[in-house]
């Protein structure tokens, strides 16, 4: 019995304390953000590119069709930075590059060219080539990565069945990294 009317007077205290807690309309507040990120424990692998921007140049007169080995290119060369994680992952044979961006609208293999349509040249797309000529489908090919490096051609070609005229050309390639 004696518990009893211990554990109620203790309780009793503490909703009294309670309720003589209040605001003083003087106190001024803190508003704490909180920001930070959740990660996996992951490898991180980051692409460097030789070039970030390459301009091409090709007379109609000489320019291949797509698919067909280009005798005129610009080469960049591509190769894999990260941590001890990424480096071990890259020696095993384990990542990849894969090239990613609007394809063209006949066939889907090259680049497309994403000038401004009054100054566009039309019927030309980006061929993507490696280095034995091999041509490269937009969005769809991989490449092995290795500890050496990788040098990616590229070219302006003509789209099949399509009538070539003059303009600029201009296109956005994105290499991201694929882990096998």
């Amino acid at each position: 019995m004696k518990k009893t009317v211990l554990g109620m007077a203790v309780s009793a205290l503490f909703m009294v304390g309670a309720a003589q807690a209040e605001v003083n309309p003087n106190d001024i507040s803190a508003t704490l953000s909180v920001t930070g990120t959740v990660t996996a424990n992951e490898s991180v692998c980051m692409v460097d590119l030789s070039d970030t921007t390459v301009a091409l140049s090709e007379d109609i007169s000489t320019m291949v069709q797509a698919g067909q080995t280009p005798t005129n290119f610009k080469e960049v060369r591509i190769s894999t930075k990260g941590d001890t994680n990424c480096q071990a992952m890259l020696n095993q044979g384990k990542l990849a590059y894969k090239f990613l961006g609007t394809a063209d609208s006949v066939d889907g293999s090259t680049l497309a060219n994403s000038a401004n349509i009054e100054n566009a040249a039309k019927g030309v797309g980006i061929g993507l080539y490696n280095i034995d000529g091999t041509s490269l489908k937009i969005n769809e090919d991989t490449v092995p990565a290795t500890t050496t490096g990788y040098n990616l051609r590229l070219s302006l070609v003509k789209l099949t069945n399509q009538e070539v005229s003059a303009g600029d050309v201009q296109g956005s390639l994105t290499v991201q990294i694929e882990r096998l």
